[in-house]
């Protein structure tokens, strides 16, 4: 049988596997949640340029103007996504302000 003192530095040497474990697993959220949100802006800047493009009589300079920031948009969150592991702090901010954009944009989806 195992004494105290053993037990408690057998969960010392474990709690920091587990915290890194935790953590690997939060940035794996981040890195699919830019992905996901990055090929969500390019379809939707995609989509409204392809409508412009079906309806040419409703051609505004602003609406290809906002669907192509839309489309960077998405193509700056799917780049951050593949730096997400470097940059940890960068990618819960970009994360972040993917949710609230998505949020706001197309109520959470």
């Amino acid at each position: 049988m195992a004494t105290p003192a053993m037990r408690y530095l057998r969960r010392l040497l474990t709690a920091p596997a587990a915290a890194a474990g935790a953590e690997h697993r939060v940035l794996r959220l981040q890195e699919q949640l830019l992905l996901d949100s990055g090929r969500i802006f390019m379809l939707l800047g995609a989509l409204v340029l392809m409508w412009q493009l079906v309806n040419p009589l409703d051609a505004a300079e602003h609406v290809v103007f906002a669907a192509f920031l839309l489309w960077l948009l998405g193509v700056a969150l799917a780049l951050l996504s593949l730096t997400a592991r470097r940059f940890p702090g960068l990618a819960a901010a970009g994360a972040a302000a993917a949710m609230a954009l998505r949020n706001y944009l197309l109520g959470g989806l």
